[in-house]
């Protein structure tokens, strides 16, 4: 434990040194990914898919706040999708005016959220994601989570609807789009399934994470892996979704070792030296429960070199 602790230790502090440099190249490499994965799950306009458009706008991103590439990504989705049909094109950016309004204004740092859960589905993390957000963002993070599906479910809505186009006259597309994707969106029974019960896992990991008793994080993230199993065997049943159980289990059990390996290089806490502590003003009575975080104490070593000489 020490070693694994001083290595925790190390890393924090090199990060904390070179953030100035390490923060920009981590949302530079971020940037590349949302952008690649965009044009690979959309790409029906090639001219977004030039490598050297890509690197100019992660080299943008990289120096910006974090909403600035929420921002450009969406105009990229905006831009696909008036590429397949004009009201395909206005209903994405009436998606992305919801989205902005509802919930960019008020928590602009975790929309990216939305960006990153297709990428996660696609990597089939998807089952993984509620348990990791419910502790580190909480219910705050059900609204970009829920949009994030829609936004991988609404891709795959544009490719049938292309395959639609290709055999429909040229007077049915302005009709058919938009229906199209509406009703295959309501109608999709498994995005509606993943939502909910993506965002009851948050929920209920969160809280259990928040308890103040004794190793709340253990059991809201065992809780919450299981509830995800549970959750999606009911739907299973319930509402006749085709659900790999194994991926749910595995992704389930990858959430919970996941959340463990970031909750220790958060910090651990070491309840053998709780202390409750107690105090007053003129108003009130306090009373303070003091947890510290496990850690390892950096030694400063002094090596003093003494050289003898012989006497002449």
């Amino acid at each position: 434990m020490t070693t694994l602790l001083t290595f925790r230790d190390g890393i924090k502090e090199f990060y904390s040194r070179y953030d100035f440099i390490l923060t920009p190249v981590f949302k530079f490499i971020l940037s590349i990914i949302i952008f690649n994965s965009l044009n690979s799950r959309f790409g029906y306009w090639n001219i977004l898919d030039n490598k050297m458009l890509i690197f100019l706008l992660s080299v943008v991103c990289a120096f910006l706040p974090i909403q600035v590439l929420a921002g450009i990504s969406g105009v990229l989705i905006a831009l696909q999708s008036f590429k397949v049909s004009l009201d395909v094109g206005l209903l994405a950016v009436a998606v992305i005016i919801i989205f902005y309004c509802s919930y960019m204004r008020f928590v602009p740092k975790t929309g990216i959220i939305a960006l990153i859960v297709p990428i996660c589905h696609t990597l089939h993390l998807t089952y993984a994601l509620p348990i990791l957000l419910g502790f580190l963002v909480g219910p705050a993070a059900i609204i970009p989570t829920a949009f994030g599906f829609i936004l991988y479910y609404y891709e795959d809505c544009l490719s049938e609807l292309v395959k639609v186009f290709a055999s429909a006259t040229e007077g049915d597309e302005d009709v058919q789009g938009f229906n199209y994707v509406i009703n295959a969106l309501i109608d999709n029974k498994e995005m509606l399934l993943v939502i909910a019960v993506s965002a009851l896992v948050i929920v209920i990991t969160f809280l259990l994470y928040r308890l103040p008793v004794e190793h709340s994080w253990i059991i809201s993230f065992i809780a919450g892996g299981f509830l995800n199993v549970v959750l999606f065997l009911a739907g299973n049943v319930m509402v006749l979704v085709d659900v790999d159980i194994i991926s749910v289990i595995s992704g389930s059990i990858i959430g919970i070792v996941l959340a463990f390996f970031i909750r220790f290089c958060k910090g651990i806490v070491d309840y053998q030296r709780t202390e409750i502590l107690q105090f007053e003003d003129d108003e009130y009575y306090y009373y303070v429960k003091a947890i510290p975080k496990l850690s390892v104490s950096g030694t400063n070593k002094n090596v003093k070199h003494i050289n003898s000489k012989t006497a002449n």
